[in-house]
């Protein structure tokens, strides 16, 4: 569990584990604190500086310099507090997106994420609890980025529907590889996402449920034709996606469309 304190990291950041820009937690190799604070005395990392300034106006104090006292909103270098930890959250998952495209999920470790983000651990804790809370919350992240277009068609009442929300899924997938290989690959051989899926994919059986499968009358029929077309297209697509399944896209896009009708008729009154 994260004390609060930061935690002693023996790994070299970037390799300036020495080097005392990286010990004030500032951008190594540029002198300037990330989201370009400039670099201070020892102590006046305007982070630390904002954090501080917070707790003294919350005991009624009021911040240096600062006449609302909202420590969050005062800018430094052009960036306000709450902007600067934004963008180093950012940095951490898109460092954790390329080592899950490089090599997998295993890759992802609190040391190389800072590594790959050029940022120290304790910035790494500002954001996350740790290797299990960032993968979490970027596996929600992706989750939400395949289901909203799939969505807005699903939804529709467009007599092409079935090929629209197909054709929205498989160019998902071909979108950005990192995000398809940790939301469709990754699922079958980390073990520190499968809660996170079993949690996520019924958002995904609810589309068909409600949408797709809705003319099937019985809910128990209709909610075996979702549960199972889910776990098929996850199942096709880890196969399609490392290379066991040779398939183009329009042949991937036809499939779904088959399958899809192939259950309403299965389950036709």
């Amino acid at each position: 569990m994260h004390t609060g304190q930061d935690p002693v990291d023996t790994d070299v950041v970037v390799g300036a584990e020495a080097n005392s820009d990286t010990a004030a937690g500032n951008d190594p190799g540029t002198g300037r604190g990330f989201g370009t604070e400039p670099v201070g005395e020892p102590g006046t990392d305007p982070d630390q500086r904002g954090a501080a300034e917070s707790n003294r106006h919350s005991n009624g104090g009021e911040a240096p310099g600062d006449p609302t006292g909202d420590s969050g909103s005062r800018l430094w270098g052009g960036t306000t507090l709450a902007a600067r930890r934004q963008a180093r959250r950012t940095a951490l998952l898109e460092a954790a997106l390329d080592l899950i495209g490089e090599a997998g999920a295993a890759a992802v470790t609190m040391r190389a994420v800072c590594r790959r983000a050029g940022l120290t651990d304790r910035y790494f804790y500002e954001s996350f609890t740790g290797r299990d809370d960032l993968l979490d919350t970027l596996y929600r992240q992706v989750a939400d980025e395949f289901l909203d277009p799939m969505t807005a068609f699903a939804a529709a009442a467009d007599p092409d529907r079935d090929r629209l929300v197909a054709a929205a899924l498989v160019d998902k997938v071909l979108d950005d590889p990192r995000k398809s290989r940790l939301f469709l690959v990754e699922p079958y051989s980390s073990t520190g996402l499968g809660q996170t899926t079993i949690a996520v994919m019924p958002a995904f059986t609810r589309l068909l449920q409600d949408h797709l499968f809705r003319h099937i009358t019985d809910p128990d029929q209709r909610r075996l034709a979702a549960v199972t077309m889910a776990a098929g297209n996850a199942g096709m697509f880890s196969a399609w996606l490392g290379g066991s399944l040779k398939a183009g896209r329009a042949q991937i896009v036809d499939h779904i469309v088959a399958v899809l009708t192939a259950y309403r008729s299965m389950y036709r009154d």
